[in-house]
This record gives structure tokens, C-alpha cells and sequence, in this order.
């Protein structure tokens, strides 16, 4: 059966350094990047320079940038400033997405603290209209520590949200850390509204979840996988490795992903996840 999909890596899973990420990208025959933090600077934090250096290292090793992994709306749901100060930020990322060539900004829905569904939804209208300005789209991922913590979650606030400009980012993984599985039944809760993937793996280690390499946790990725393919899903399916080699990621750094000290370990880490993941993949379309 014909892939439709792309595959790529999240560039600070792998290192800092824009120039070697996308090197590791082509050796692994990889088809695009995400953007998260690069040069150490998150984000909300990109320099000209950072823009530059991203445009130069996708066009040496021919790759696209397909998201941009802001942290938007990771935030308390009560505080008037640090929304405005993520709208605006968000606005910037919108202008360095089209800089870019980037079709997606990443997103997520307040830290947990019990607001309504309908509040929190309401708030993503002005996201809705910067994304129509810039022509792009926002994807909403399921986090542990939002009020949005699975893919059931994410689908049900989309829904609510009810706009072109507002998807699903499905990442199967991060439930892991919230209900200690997989649900089975997330790919059909979140495949009407899908727009990104992101692919990390957990396991139940000393009693609590952890992250391991793609295949060695608790996610059915031969499933998952041969139902993109049969679909014909033709998005970005993107490896956020949250694995380390002899490196352990804090909860912070889990939380709050980004910088020099969260790459530690992260290459030979990704490496391993990524040749299992290809692994996956190509024994689906063998079947």
C-alpha cells in the first residue's frame, strides 16, 4: 500500500542545532521538520537569525517545515496577561510561519484548573482569526497537565470551537501519562477533526509512566499505522522522541519542552526511535 503521509522529526528532539537536525533528517530519509526550540531560543523567542538559519538548513538538505511547536495557551486560564501576552506571541509565530513555509502553529488548552469547556473554547477565537489573517491552522494537542489531557478531550474541545482554522494535533503517546494506556478507540475520537501527528512512546517504569523508544511501550503503532495508511492520511507524521539515552527528562522539562539541557541525550535517543518507527511503518505496508 502507497504512504501518503510525511514523515519528519520535531528538530529539538534531536539537537539545538537547526543544521544538524535536518542532517539527521536526510540521513534517516526524512521529508520535513518541526520547529521548536532552535539556538535556544523557544519559539516566542525566534531571531531573524533563527528564521534564516531554518530556511537555510531546509533548503541544503531539501526538507519543508511543516509546524511550528509554540507553547500557546500553556498557561493559567484566570490571568488576563499572560493570555494577552500568548495571543500576541502566537500572532508573532503566524508571521514567522509564513516566513518559514509552515501551514501549522501548535496549541493546548490552559493548565487544568476546572474551567468549562465553553470558556476555554471561547478563548481560541482570536487565535481562529489570526490563523485566517496568516493563512494557517492551529492544532490542539493532549497534554497532562491541560485541562484538555487526552485525545477524547482535544476532539470534544474542537468540536466545541467549531472552526476551519482550529484541528486536532493527535499525539497517542501523551495519554500514557495520564490514564497509564493507550486508548484503543483515540485515533476514531480525534480522525474528524485530525490535522498533525506527533509519535512518542511511554512505558510504566518503577511505577510511574516514562518515555521509551518507538515499539517499547504502550502504544499499538502497527495499528495506528496501518489504519493512516489505509485512510490515506496525507498530513505530517512527526517523531517527539521524549526518550533520552542515559539522560532523564525532568517533569519541568516534560512540561515545558525546549532548550540545550532537554536536548541532552536526545540524538541517540531519536535515532533508535526513528529506524524503529520505519521499522513499523514498512511492515504495514508489507501486510
Amino acid at each position: 500500500m502507497k504512504i501518503k503521509f510525511k514523515l519528519g522529526v520535531i528538530t529539538d528532539e534531536v539537537t539545538q542545532d537547526i543544521f544538524e537536525a535536518a542532517e539527521f533528517c536526510k540521513k534517516h530519509g526524512l521529508e520535513c521538520m518541526e520547529v521548536r526550540s532552535v539556538n535556544d531560543h523557544s519559539p516566542f523567542d525566534f531571531t531573524d537569525q533563527d528564521i534564516a538559519d531554518i530556511n537555510a538548513a531546509a533548503k541544503k538538505y531539501d526538507l519543508s517545515v511543516c509546524a511550528i511547536s509554540a507553547p500557546l495557551f500553556k498557561c493559567d486560564f484566570d490571568d488576563d496577561a499572560a493570555i494577552a501576552f500568548h495571543i500576541e506571541n502566537f500572532e508573532k509565530c503566524a508571521m514567522r510561519a509564513n516566513q518559514i513555509g509552515a501551514k501549522m502553529i501548535r496549541g493546548f488548552d490552559f493548565w487544568d484548573s476546572g474551567v468549562s469547556i465553553e470558556k476555554r473554547a471561547e478563548k481560541y477565537k482570536n487565535i481562529a482569526q489570526i490563523c485566517q489573517k496568516y493563512d494557517i491552522i492551529c492544532v490542539i494537542e493532549a497534554d497532562p497537565s491541560v485541562h484538555s489531557n487526552t485525545p477524547h478531550k482535544t476532539a470534544e474541545l474542537v468540536k466545541v470551537i467549531d472552526s476551519p482554522y482550529i484541528k486536532v494535533l493527535f499525539d497517542p503517546g501523551n495519554e500514557v501519562w495520564v490514564n497509564e494506556k493507550a486508548s484503543d478507540d483515540a485515533y476514531m475520537a480525534v480522525n474528524p477533526y485530525l490535522a498533525h501527528i506527533h509519535i512518542k512512546d511511554a512505558d510504566i517504569i518503577d511505577g510511574k509512566p516514562d518515555g521509551v523508544k518507538i515499539g517499547a511501550g504502550l502504544v499499538d503503532y502497527k495499528t495506528l499505522f496501518a489504519r493512516l495508511i489505509d485512510d490515506e492520511y496525507c498530513g505530517n507524521v512527526m517523531l517527539e522522541t521524549h526518550y533520552r539515552k542515559n539522560v532523564e527528562l525532568t517533569e519541568e522539562q516534560l512540561k515545558r519542552p525546549g532548550g540545550s539541557t532537554f536536548s541532552l541525550g536526545a540524538y541517540e535517543a531519536s535515532e533508535e526511535s526513528i529506524v524503529e518507527l520505519k521499522k513499523i511503518i514498512n511492515s504495514c505496508k508489507e501486510d
